[in-house]
C-alpha cells in the first residue's frame, strides 16, 4: 500500500487527532441516546492493529517468528474453515502479555502506537468520527483487538468507550493470561454492547428506553451479529458496510444497507 502524505500541522495548532481527543465524543451522556458503534481494523484503520501488535510484541520480546507465523497460520486456517475458536485466540494473545513485565509492555505499546498506529490514522476516518459526534451520537469502539492495545488507539480518535476483550490483571497490574467477561468477536461484540447498555441505564433486563438510535459500522461479515443488531434496533437503527469484504458487500446490497469506501485497506 502506498502511504498517504499528510500536511504538517501549523506550529501553533495541535494535530487533528489531538484536538479531537481534547473534545472527546460526549463525555456527558445525552438523553435519549444515539449510539454510533465502530469496528476498528480495516474500518477506522487501514491495518489490522491486533495482528500488527502481536508481531511487534514478538519482535520486541525476542520470540521465534517462525513459531508465531505457524500459530497464526493455524488461526487463519480455522477462521477460513469456520472452525475459529475466539477464546483460544484470545488466550494465546493474553498468554503473550502474561509473560512480560507490565512496565515493559507499556513501553513497547507506546512505541507501537507512535510508529505503527499513528501513521496509519487517516484524516477521512477522523472526520467520520467527528461527524458522528457532531450529529449527537455517543461513539463507541467495538473491536477484536484486545483492550490493552485498543484503548490507546481509541483515544487517537477521541473515543472514550471501548468494547473489547479485557485481560485480567493482578493487584500489581501484571497480567494473568485470563479473560475478563466476553470475547469481542462476532456475537461477543453484541454481548459486550448489551452489558454496556445495562450499566449505562442501570438496568437488569434488555428494555432500553433511553436509546433511540443505534448504528454500526464495519468492514467484515464477521460483524454481522452487530450490524444486524443495529439495523434492527427500535425505534430506529442502521448498518453501514465500510470498506466491505466481498461477503459483507453482497449482504449490504441485498439488505439495502449503506456502503462506504472510506479508504483502501492493507491486504491481510
Amino acid at each position: 500500500m502506498r502511504p498517504t502524505r499528510r500536511k504538517r500541522p501549523k506550529a501553533a495548532e495541535a494535530p487533528f487527532f489531538v484536538r479531537l481527543r481534547r473534545r472527546s465524543c460526549f463525555p456527558e451522556l445525552p438523553t435519549p441516546m444515539k449510539l454510533s458503534i465502530f469496528d476498528l481494523d480495516r474500518t477506522l484503520l487501514p491495518i489490522d492493529s491486533g495482528d500488527a501488535w502481536t508481531y511487534w510484541l514478538a519482535e520486541r520480546s525476542g520470540a521465534a517468528r517462525g513459531e508465531l507465523e505457524a500459530q497464526f497460520g493455524r488461526f487463519v486456517e480455522d477462521w477460513n474453515s469456520g472452525a475459529f475458536d475466539a477464546l483460544d485466540f484470545i488466550h494465546y494473545q493474553f498468554g503473550m502479555l502474561a509473560r512480560h513485565d507490565r512496565a515493559e509492555l507499556e513501553r513497547w505499546r507506546s512505541e507501537f502506537i507512535d510508529r505503527v498506529v499513528r501513521p496509519a490514522v487517516r484524516p477521512e476516518a477522523l472526520a467520520l468520527v467527528a461527524e458522528r459526534c457532531a450529529a449527537g451520537c455517543r461513539v463507541i469502539l467495538a473491536t477484536g483487538t484486545h483492550r490493552f492495545v485498543s484503548e490507546p488507539i481509541a483515544r487517537l480518535f477521541g473515543i472514550e468507550e471501548v468494547l473489547a476483550a479485557t485481560p485480567e490483571e493482578r493487584a500489581d497490574g501484571s497480567f494473568t493470561g485470563r479473560l475478563v467477561g466476553s470475547d469481542s468477536f462476532g456475537a461477543g461484540k453484541v454481548a459486550l454492547l448489551r452489558g454496556w447498555m445495562r450499566r449505562t441505564e442501570a438496568r437488569a433486563g434488555d428494555v432500553f428506553e433511553g436509546i433511540e438510535w443505534i448504528e454500526a459500522w464495519s468492514d467484515s461479515a464477521a460483524d454481522l451479529p452487530l450490524l444486524e443488531f443495529a439495523a434492527g434496533w427500535r425505534p430506529a437503527g442502521g448498518a453501514v458496510a465500510v470498506n466491505p469484504d466481498p461477503e459483507l458487500g453482497r449482504i449490504a446490497r441485498t439488505r439495502g444497507w449503506r456502503t462506504l469506501e472510506l479508504f483502501k485497506t492493507e491486504a491481510g
